[in-house]
C-alpha cells in the first residue's frame, strides 16, 4: 500500500511537471543522508523524544517528501534521455550515486522504527531488498569507473567522493541488520564491513597516487569542497554498523571512536583555516554564506560521529576524562549539528526560490565534478 502510494505521487508528479521537472544534483542525495542521521542520531538525544513520538514521525516524514522528490528528478532524467549524461559518464558524479543508496538506507531504518507495523515493515523489506539492488549497480558502475580513474584519460579532480563506495556499504550492513531480522546476520555483517574498509582503502590509494603524479597547483579562495569530511565519515559509520551489529568487540570500538576523532579534528581544523581565508579575501556572503549541495556531506559525517558518540557512551567507566568528553560532544555537538542544519536548510530554500524555474548558477554549486548541478 505504501509503495503505491508513493508511485501515485510519483505518476503525478512527473505527469504534471513533465520535462520540466527541475534537475538535481547526483550528490542531492546527501541531503537524505543528513536528515536522516539527524532525525535518527542528533534529534532523539537532544530531545529526549523516542523514535515513534510524534516529532520524529513528522521529521521522518519531512525526510521522505524530499526524498520523493530527488527520486522523481532522478526519475525524470530518465524520461528525458539525460540519466546517463547526467549521472554516470563521469566517474566523479557516479561515484555520489552513492549517496542514493546511503540516504536510503538511513531513511529506512527511521521508517522502520518510527512506523513499526505490519504493512509498513513489509515494504521497508521490499525497500530495503530494492535498495541493496541499487548498492550491487552502483559497485558495478564504480568499478567500470575505477578504470578511467586509474588510467591517463581522466583529467577530472579526485575528492573525498571516493569514500563514498565504503560509505554506501557500511549502511547497507546496518540497514540489513536493522530491519531484517535475521538468525546468523553477523557473519553478513563482518563481510560488508570488511567490504567496506577494503573499499576505503582503494579510495585513500586513489587520492594519493592522483596527487603524487599531479603538481600542485594554489586553490582558489571561491572554492568550497567539503567532500573530504569522509576521511572520518566513512570509519564513523563503520564503526557504527559494527557497534549495532556487535561485529567489534567494546574494546576496539572506543579505540575506533579516538582515531576518528582526531581524523575529524585535523579534517575540520584544515577547513576551518579555508573558511576563514574565503571569507577575508571574498567576504562573509560570498565565503560561506551560499549554499553548496557538497555541505549536506558535512552534516552527514558529523551527525554520524555524534552517533558513534552515542554508542560508546556506556562502554565507558564513570568518571573517566573519556566519559567527561563524550557528555561534552554529545551536549554542544548536538547543538553544534543543529544550528549547522538549520542554516543548511536556509540556504537551500533561498537558493530554491532565486533560482525557481531555472538551474543553479555556478556560484551556487561547488567546482568539484562529483557535486555539481547540471546545467542546461
Amino acid at each position: 500500500m505504501f509503495i503505491i502510494l508513493l508511485l501515485c505521487c510519483l505518476i503525478i508528479g512527473l505527469i504534471s511537471f513533465g520535462k520540466n521537472w527541475p534537475a538535481a544534483p547526483t550528490a542531492a542525495g546527501s541531503m537524505v543522508m543528513a536528515l536522516s542521521i539527524f532525525v535518527s542520531g542528533v534529534w532523539p538525544y537532544m530531545s529526549g523524544q523516542s523514535v515513534n513520538s510524534l516529532s520524529s514521525r513528522l521529521l521522518v516524514l519531512g525526510t521522505i517528501l524530499i526524498w520523493l522528490y530527488l527520486l522523481a528528478s532522478y526519475l525524470t532524467s530518465i524520461r528525458r534521455s539525460t540519466f546517463y549524461r547526467d549521472h554516470l559518464a563521469d566517474p566523479m558524479r557516479r561515484l555520489a550515486i552513492g549517496s542514493w543508496a546511503t540516504g536510503t538506507s538511513v531513511l529506512l531504518i527511521n521508517v522502520y522504527y518510527a512506523f513499526g507495523a505490519g504493512w509498513i515493515n513489509e515494504t521497508v523489506h521490499i525497500m530495503a531488498v530494492l535498495n541493496v539492488v541499487l548498492w550491487l549497480f552502483y559497485l558495478w558502475s564504480v568499478l567500470n569507473g575505477w578504470r578511467q580513474l586509474a588510467g591517463q584519460s581522466y583529467r577530472g579532480q579526485l575528492d573525498g567522493s571516493v569514500w563514498l563506495p565504503a560509505t554506501a556499504t557500511q549502511s547497507i550492513a546496518w540497514m540489513i541488520h536493522e530491519v531484517f531480522d535475521l538468525a546468523d546476520g553477523l557473519w553478513i555483517s563482518r563481510i560488508l564491513i570488511a567490504i567496506g574498509m577494503v573499499l576505503y582503502l582503494i579510495g585513500a590509494w586513489q587520492l594519493w597516487r592522483q596527487y603524487a603524479r599531479r603538481p600542485r597547483t594554489k586553490q582558489t579562495y571561491g572554492r568550497w569542497n567539503a567532500t573530504y569530511v569522509m576521511v572520518y565519515g566513512a570509519p564513523a559509520i563503520a564503526a557504527v554498523t559494527a557497534s549495532a551489529t556487535h561485529a567489534w568487540s567494546a574494546e576496539h570500538i572506543t579505540d575506533a571512536w579516538w582515531v576518528i576523532l582526531a581524523l575529524l579534528l585535523l579534517i575540520e581544523g584544515r577547513e576551518a583555516i579555508q573558511a576563514i581565508s574565503r571569507i577575508r579575501h571574498t567576504g562573509w556572503r560570498t565565503g560561506i554564506g551560499r549554499y553548496h549541495t557538497a555541505q549536506w556531506t558535512r552534516l552527514f559525517t558529523l551527525g554520524m560521529f555524534y552517533v558513534l558518540t552515542w554508542y560508546t557512551l556506556p562502554l565507558l567507566q564513570e568518571g573517566s576524562l573519556s566519559l567527561l568528553l563524550h557528555r561534552g560532544v554529545l551536549k554542544a555537538g548536538g547543538w553544534l549539528i543543529s544550528i549547522l542544519l538549520l542554516l543548511e536548510l536556509t540556504f537551500w530554500l533561498v537558493a530554491l526560490i532565486r533560482h525557481s524555474g531555472q538551474p543553479l548558477s555556478e556560484s551556487e554549486t561547488p567546482s568539484s565534478t562529483g557535486m555539481r548541478v547540471r546545467h542546461h
